[in-house]
């Protein structure tokens, strides 16, 4: 079986409670400042383009665009497909050079999940493409929650994803949620921790821009050795959007826009690669 560069990594992370950051990047400009910010820290990266802006902009283009930003970062610059329930999608973004894909059927049976992911794993191995799977539901923004266990992934089911289809990472539900939501977000450590104990896979923390610090870290240290993190992205791009062209209706020109744009997500993704990262703070 061929190990790429970027599994070798999240299996060492593992072992040695680091993390990689991975951050959904929309377009030219949001991928332009998270690269700023790795360079500033001497960090490789993860690159990950949601459904909508694989299929908007084409997995090749998503490829090429990330090509293009590789040539100037310090280190790796890891493209991902993230939260796709295509199997299709998976396969294209494969055929097209990304170093990674995650394939979630966390909202299908545990059969159909399993069976979905092994049929990504079969087609990936010999691209030497890493494959994430999930387990366990991962909230919304929209979520009340009425029963905490109801997103809390089974240690047997995660074990049984694991063995059957043999995903090289695994993000699991641990009570994170993705985006801003009406219920505070926490981290099950118990449930981390069962799950640690039951699998050797790099795990994956969903949901990181609502998780205070010290919990994100002290999940490094039991077996996370990626975290998601992308709303704090996107709605600082957006808020300081509107306020440039709010300031200038009429007139507003992208270029001067994404001057002014750049340098705050630059700031608040540099934030988080250290909260990921606090040795280096």
């Amino acid at each position: 079986m061929m190990t790429n560069k970027l599994t070798q990594l999240v299996q060492t992370y593992r072992q040695e409670q680091r993390c990689l950051a991975g951050f959904n990047i929309n377009d030219i400009y949001d991928l332009h400042a998270v690269a700023l910010a790795a360079n500033e820290l001497d960090l490789p990266f993860m690159a990950m383009t949601y459904p909508p802006v694989a299929e908007l902009n084409g997995t090749y283009l998503c490829r090429k665009m990330v090509d293009g930003f590789a040539k100037i970062a310090n280190n790796d610059i890891f493209l991902h497909l993230d939260h796709s329930t295509s199997v299709d999608l998976c396969k294209r973004a494969i055929d097209d050079g990304y170093d990674s894909v995650m394939i979630d059927g966390s909202h299908q049976s545990l059969k159909e999940n399993i069976a979905m992911t092994k049929e990504v794993v079969a087609y990936a191995r010999s691209a030497g493409v890493t494959v994430e799977a999930e387990i366990g539901k991962i909230m919304g923004r929209d979520v009340v929650v009425q029963c905490e266990d109801d997103y809390l992934a089974s240690v047997a089911d995660v074990k049984a994803l694991y063995e059957e289809a043999g995903p090289d990472m695994l993000a699991v539900g641990i009570g994170t949620a993705h985006g801003f939501t009406p219920t505070t977000p926490k981290i099950h450590f118990n449930r981390l921790q069962e799950i640690a104990n039951a699998v050797a896979a790099p795990l994956v923390l969903h949901g990181g821009t609502g998780i205070a610090d010290e919990d994100i870290q002290k999940a490094i240290t039991m077996g996370i050795a990626k975290i998601n993190i992308g709303t704090i992205v996107h709605t600082t791009y957006m808020r300081e959007a509107h306020k440039e062209i709010d300031a200038d209706v009429g007139a507003a020109y992208p270029p001067y826009v994404m001057k002014s744009v750049i340098p705050r997500v630059q700031e608040v993704v540099l934030d988080r690669l250290k909260a990921v990262n606090p040795h280096l703070k």
